[in-house]
């Protein structure tokens, strides 16, 4: 019951539409401009730049040198600061779709949007982040140009991005490890609750206080937020560049070993059992890889060809033809499985059931559906277009005495 929103149970069809049109547009606009207020905000460490940018400034910083310096040095924690705040952005998205499964760090809807924001932002802006405007404008003119300026501008970053997945996935593991942030707020948790005198009982003293947890209190791992942001760009980095900086393939790979080693011990001594999703974000997961194989198949397409290289785009054009029959197999085999239980598993139920010596009396008085109790009328001919003998009216007669008992 605490995972359900009982505020959006019984919300319309059309409401929850208009609440994922006004979800997708928001992410797709904050995707869109929201390198604009994190240059704005790098540009603090710049000094010159932002009194150019602001000419009000100038007679401020040259009147107090040490406030162009204060700048400078909080110019990386606003910047940290300011990206923290892009899940909970995106989440209060997530609140407007009016989902009956609560809100939360968890729900796929959150998964989707952070994995999808990573990949533009890391491999569509930031390509293109020198001159923006002109080349958006190049783009709306030509979209066709996006594969060539992709296949222009990402061979030359592929050092960029390995730097990026190290220090991102090495630095987040040790502090994890450390339990740094949790150290932190149970110290604060403890002087605070002295302080206001909310420490008198062991459990107060063992309780949550202002937001301020306990050591011995760690929070779920947020699987939605941290899969969709970490996870799926050290995928894509790998999909994108393992064909052209083969050398990726060893960094993804100990990226992955090192998460592994240390994760493991993590959900095996350190977070609590958290409620199962139902293999929802695996599932998005998995759509969204497929879609980064995509995309790394275009763009190794177009580097091909600006190496003028016929023959060898030829022979990718069959790669991804298979890679979206493969798709098209997943969701008719695997997809559909998860969402539907199929008819052979309860067919097996019954049959097991039934040997168990399980009746239906105990649906002689449960309530039936009008249209439920009108049986479909069979022809007089089934049988001979089955190839087999007319239905004898005793066996009609049977079916219809056990329908009447069920009903």
């Amino acid at each position: 019951p605490e995972q359900v929103e009982w505020k959006n149970v019984g919300v319309s069809t059309k409401g929850k539409q208009v609440g994922e049109l006004i979800s997708m547009t928001l992410t797709v606009l904050l995707c869109l401009f929201w390198t604009i207020p994190v240059g704005f905000v790098a540009s603090l460490a710049n000094v010159e730049s932002l009194t150019e940018l602001l000419p009000f400034l100038k007679p401020i910083v040259e009147e107090n040198p040490w406030f162009g310096a204060l700048l400078a040095q909080l110019a990386p924690l606003i910047l940290v600061v300011f990206i923290s705040l892009l899940p909970v952005i995106l989440l209060a998205f997530v609140g407007l779709e009016k989902h009956v499964s609560i809100a939360s760090y968890q729900h796929p809807s959150l998964f989707n949007k952070v994995a999808w924001f990573t990949i533009i932002q890391t491999f569509f802006i930031s390509t293109i982040s020198g001159s923006i405007t002109s080349k958006l404008q190049e783009i709306a003119n030509n979209p066709g140009s996006v594969v060539e300026l992709l296949a222009t501008a990402l061979p030359a970053q592929a050092s960029y991005f390995i730097q990026v997945i190290l220090v991102q996935n090495w630095l987040g593991l040790g502090i994890e490890l450390l339990r740094v942030s949790p150290i932190v707020q149970s110290f604060l948790r403890h002087y605070v609750g002295r302080f206001l005198g909310y420490d008198l009982t062991e459990k107060e003293r063992a309780s949550t206080y202002l937001g301020l947890r306990v050591f011995s209190d760690p929070l779920e791992y947020f699987f939605g937020r941290k899969l969709g942001g970490e996870t799926m760009l050290i995928f894509m980095v790998l999909f994108v560049y393992a064909p052209m900086s083969p050398i990726t393939c060893y960094f993804t790979l100990l990226v992955f070993l090192l998460l592994a080693m240390g994760y493991r011990n993590q959900f095996i001594y350190i977070y609590p059992t958290a409620n199962d999703s139902g293999g929802t974000l695996y599932l998005c997961f998995i759509k969204i890889l497929i879609i980064c194989m995509i995309i790394a198949e275009i763009v190794l397409i177009g580097v091909l060809s600006l190496k003028e290289a016929p023959i060898a785009v030829g022979l990718l054009v069959p790669l991804i033809i298979v890679t979206l029959l493969f798709n098209s197999y997943l969701k008719k085999k695997h997809y559909y499985v998860t969402r539907y239980l199929p008819t052979e598993d309860c067919a097996a139920v019954d049959r097991k059931n039934t040997e168990e010596g399980l009746t239906l009396e105990f649906l002689k008085d449960a309530y039936l559906q009008p249209a439920l109790k009108i049986r479909s009328a069979i022809p007089e001919n089934y049988g001979e277009i089955e190839g087999k003998e007319v239905i004898e009216s005793t066996d009609r007669k049977e079916d219809d005495e056990e329908a009447a008992v069920v009903q």
